[in-house]
């Protein structure tokens, strides 16, 4: 029995149309405001802003194979850009198919705008759970940053809760190193996210390699950041001029809650500290981040 699909949340319906069930075999005539044909694979080009990065060429190979013996069932979901065919979702079949040295594919033409693209080429991915933990992020913090998308709105559209999306951001504040374990599956998203705790760039990462060293559990990396927290050294204060203090500030309670904080100052040595919450879910992490 075929793997049940995930919500696509309200609005990708329309984006996606009736193509959206991606790992449906499209069969019959093209579908309304959509156009199918046959391209050369030579005009047809990956989109730069793809999430996934990272192809597994066994996988591939498979895939090549498949393709060579039943040729391209599925087509690829691209719209026209400057004279060649974009891809919005499929290359990994478009890269199977140069593998397997097709020189044309089946394509269903669409038009999207770039936030549409991005949309659609990261719903693709999640469903087929092909991105990894950090690929993910990065693709949720570039719908936030370059499309002006609001984490409320990117919660509906991929029906995910706004605490997940921003769990899986803060993975983003790790240090490269141990993004590096988590993309390549060495280090899990749970114990990540427990070694969030240290603040210290160079601890947390010996932390990491420690905790795949001797495969600890979640539940032992959360002892050992607590461990590294106590012996936590006592550094001398920055002189810091004093409004820079009170930013500073700000932005070590924003990275330790995951998410906006703001000092207000209404005198020399007095104001109030705003911190931003979007669920009732977001209150109960941040007491638990307090207390």
């Amino acid at each position: 029995m075929a793997a049940k699909t995930k919500g696509l949340g309200k609005g990708l319906g329309s984006l996606l149309g009736d193509v959206a069930n991606l790992e449906k075999q499209h069969e019959g005539p093209a579908l309304p405001g959509t156009e199918e044909r046959m391209v050369r694979l030579r005009l047809v080009e990956p989109n730069r802003s793809q999430p996934r990065k990272e192809f597994d060429e066994a996988e591939l190979q498979e895939l090549a194979d498949s393709i060579t013996r039943y040729g391209v069932i599925q087509p690829l979901i691209v719209r026209e850009k400057d004279g060649h065919f974009e891809i919005v979702a499929g290359e990994r079949r478009w890269r199977a198919a140069k593998l397997a040295g097709l020189r044309e594919v089946p394509v269903i033409v669409r038009e999207y705008s770039e936030r549409e693209a991005a949309e659609v080429s990261l719903i693709e991915n999640i469903q087929r759970k092909d991105l990894n933990p950090i690929e993910e992020a990065e693709a949720y913090q570039k719908l936030l940053d370059e499309y002006g998308m609001t984490q409320e709105a990117l919660s509906e559209t991929l029906s995910k809760s706004r605490t997940a999306i921003t769990n899986t951001i803060r993975l983003l504040k790790l240090p490269e190193p141990v993004r590096g374990m988590v993309a390549d599956g060495t280090l899990s998203t749970g114990h990540a996210k427990v070694l969030l705790g240290i603040t210290n760039e160079k601890a947390l990462t010996e932390a990491a390699r420690e905790v795949v060293e001797k495969s600890l559990s979640v539940r032992e990396t959360e002892t050992l950041v607590r461990t590294a927290a106590a012996k936590k050294p006592k550094t001398r204060k920055k002189t810091l001029p004093k409004q820079a203090a009170y930013d500073d500030a700000a932005k070590n309670l924003s990275d330790r809650l995951g998410t906006k904080v703001s000092i207000k100052r209404r005198s020399e040595n007095a104001g109030k500290i705003e911190i931003d919450f979007y669920s009732l879910e977001d209150i109960e992490r941040i007491l638990e981040h307090i207390r």
